[in-house]
């Protein structure tokens, strides 16, 4: 009864922590105008420089990135004569957690007691996304931008948390850049 309890009570912890909205931090460079900058591209990442994350999720986040980016600008790749304006540069950081609940039951007479103390240990994955907007001209990064949750092994989820993570971010980045 009481494992069930706990199981019922985990789920109603897990479905919560899955509705919040995402926690995204930001920081701008010093005297960075984001405005100016009107023309993007994605940066070229190295083999092997995303460790952990697979050739499809790494096609999911350039995906979002490149959804939410057209978004905020008109130009895509521009190759013209003043070249692109920024470089969209962006980072997984992957981590294995664990989370300890510990429980005392107690149980007793008159002149008896008996203590039971249980811990459960749960693991889970949290990945952290990082998204650095990189000034072309003079490689300085002018914006930098992160968000972090549980990662799921259920590949639909997982897509759908890129894709709300990536937004999450660049909604910030909206946010600054109108300030």
């Amino acid at each position: 009864m009481k494992t069930t309890l706990r199981l019922v009570f985990a789920t109603f912890l897990l479905f919560l922590t899955s509705c919040s909205s995402l926690q995204v931090s930001s920081e701008t460079a010093n005297e960075a105008d984001l405005n100016k900058y009107s023309s993007y591209t994605l940066a070229d990442t190295e083999e092997g420089f995303l460790a952990h994350v697979n050739p499809t999720q790494k096609m999911q986040l350039e995906k979002a990135i490149e959804e939410q980016a057209q978004a905020i600008s008109t130009v895509k790749n521009n190759s013209g004569v003043t070249g692109t304006d920024v470089l969209i540069n962006y980072f997984v950081v992957v981590d294995t957690k664990r989370d300890l609940d510990t429980y005392t039951n107690y149980y007793g007479r008159r002149r008896w007691r008996y203590q039971i103390t249980e811990v459960e240990v749960r693991e889970y994955t949290q990945g952290t996304l990082i998204v650095d907007f990189i000034d072309a001209k003079t490689n300085e990064v002018v914006w930098h931008g992160s968000t972090t949750g549980v990662i799921t092994t259920n590949s639909i989820a997982l897509e759908q948390k890129i894709n709300d993570a990536v937004k999450a971010i660049f909604d910030k980045y909206r946010k600054d850049r109108s300030l």
